[in-house]
């Protein structure tokens, strides 16, 4: 009896212990993307397993009921919304990269308006509900709002790589050249006319951002966070720390300041065993197989009846067998070597060996996935940083890219079987996965261990450089630069009169003789 009553205690003792270390942390991870939301959603799964009382607003819940102490609130109406949008048209290549910006932002400030509207979130809001961090995805600045709210330190995450305005609440180097913004990319030698167009994009990005995006942003977060709320820009300059998601594969080395974390490969699990049919299509394909998916934004079902012959045809023709990721039940004129499924493991199915090629849009979480089961692609971009992961996959040799406007049977078929049977593709393959997996720690152990390092500490003033406290003025030095040309024009002005009179006196001289 005894026993049982000290084995009690120290249980009791254990769990006092746990809950005196826990905290109350609420995420906001509003963008209506799957392949967004699987690289959040392993975070707050793994705060939650470790004691911390999470509330996670998602349109892409776990509703896993062994997490207790997770709260979850959905929102996945917010596909509804996006759906408004066309991607593949509002979002292209040949647009105008300010175009593709505003566009971007207008989607999201849709998306974030409608949560904030809905019931869950606005008795979240008008809650006596307090925590101790909050997460935010970092991709519309209406999101940091939640931070003023509820008076709580706040850290960005980012799946994809961010806008420059989200650098500079670090005063992080955005160098228009040698870190370009995540709407562009070119070579380590870019053109005259690339070095131009960066830094327009650069300024006038930024030039949108802060004329228009956050007053308007600003406007919309007073209306449900009170008028007393302090200015956005101020709250959104207090942010304690960035995560994002980069890597040395698809992204150019950058200096990073203190603040700003890079985090990689945050959904990539251990494999799991695919369902029946699909263990048994892959195990007794002889000639190998194509795997053939969009992702979750640009469905496959979804586009125009040309590009979709254009794509049966060439499937049609290859001597492999074909698994397509097709959105609905039937798809017409459907190739007797295609297996069509709605919703597939895309992670286990490029863990099988006879995978030999991944037709993709070029989605960041896509190529990790590729890159770490050493599957070469054919990308097929469709809209805002998929054109440049493509482009890189293709300059690294790990595939080949296309464009879908211009796209004809042919290239696609050709494409698909280069990459197949050329082993050049694959050495590169395993080359990027070398590369990518040799890390000290995983991208989900560095993620949490600088989370708990924020509650731990409160705030991160003492990672902050100084320039992030800096205006623009004193950043840049206008004014040492505008007193130093001053000093120069004064100096020469002085120079030129002090000659002036030299000459003068001699003139004088030489009359007077």
């Amino acid at each position: 009896m005894w026993l049982l009553k000290l084995i009690n205690l120290a249980l009791l003792c254990f769990g006092l212990i746990l809950e005196s270390d826990s905290a109350k942390i609420l995420g906001i991870f509003f963008v209506p993307s799957i392949s967004h939301q699987i690289a959040y959603r392993p975070i707050w799964r793994e705060l939650s397993i470790r004691g911390h009382n999470v509330t996670v607003i998602s349109p892409n819940i776990l509703n896993d009921s062994s997490l207790t102490n997770l709260t979850e609130i959905d929102i996945s109406f917010a596909y509804d919304i996006l759906g408004k949008f066309d991607l593949q048209k509002n979002a292209a290549k040949e647009n105008f990269l300010v175009k593709n910006f505003i566009t971007i932002h207008n989607m999201m400030f849709s998306v974030m308006h409608a949560i904030l509207e809905y019931g869950a979130v606005q008795d979240l809001i008008h809650s006596d509900e307090e925590f101790d961090l909050i997460l935010v995805e970092s991709l519309h600045p209406l999101v940091f709002s939640f931070g003023a709210r509820f008076k709580a330190p706040i850290i960005a995450v980012s799946s994809i790589e961010v806008f420059v305005y989200i650098y500079d609440i670090f005063a992080n180097p955005t160098h228009p050249i040698s870190n370009p913004d995540m709407m562009m990319y070119f070579e380590r030698e870019p053109s005259f006319i690339e070095r131009i167009r960066s830094l327009t994009h650069n300024v006038v990005s930024r030039l949108c951002y802060y004329w228009w995006i956050l007053p308007q942003s600003d406007v919309l977060a007073r209306m449900y966070f009170g008028e007393d709320m302090p200015d956005l820009e101020k709250i959104i300059s207090n942010t304690s720390l960035l995560l994002i998601n980069r890597n040395p594969i698809m992204h150019s080395p950058r200096p990073n300041v203190p603040t700003v974390i890079e985090i990689g490969q945050m959904h990539i699990r251990e494999k799991k065993n695919l369902p029946e049919d699909l263990q048994t299509y892959l195990d007794s394909s002889e000639k190998g197989v194509v795997y053939f998916s969009l992702g979750s934004n640009i469905k496959s079902a979804n586009l125009s009846g040309g590009l979709q012959e254009i794509i049966k045809q060439a499937l049609s023709e290859l001597p492999f067998d074909i698994i397509w990721k097709w959105e609905t039940e039937q798809l017409p004129g459907k190739p007797d070597n295609v297996l069509i499924r709605e919703w597939l493991p895309q992670q286990d199915i490029l863990g099988h060996p006879n995978v030999k090629v991944f037709v993709t849009q070029g989605g960041l979480q896509s190529i990790e996935e590729a890159v770490v089961n050493g599957v070469p692609m054919v990308g097929i971009p469709f809209w805002m940083d998929q054109f440049n992961n493509v482009k890189i996959l293709a300059d690294k040799g790990m595939g080949i890219g296309l464009n879908y406007n211009t796209m004809t049977k042919e290239e696609l078929r050709k494409a698909i079987f280069e990459v197949a049977t050329n082993s050049k593709f694959k050495k590169q393959l395993e080359k990027a996965k070398n590369i990518l997996l040799d890390q000290p720690v995983t991208g989900l152990n560095k993620a949490i261990w600088w989370i708990e390092y924020v509650l731990r500490h409160k705030e991160t003033t003492h990672l902050r450089t100084p320039s992030a406290d800096m205006s623009f003025f004193q950043y840049f030095m206008v004014d040492v630069f505008a007193f130093l040309l001053l000093s120069i024009c004064i100096f020469v002005y002085l120079l030129k009169m002090a000659f002036r009179m030299i000459v003068g006196s001699k003139n004088n001289k030489i009359k007077t003789n």
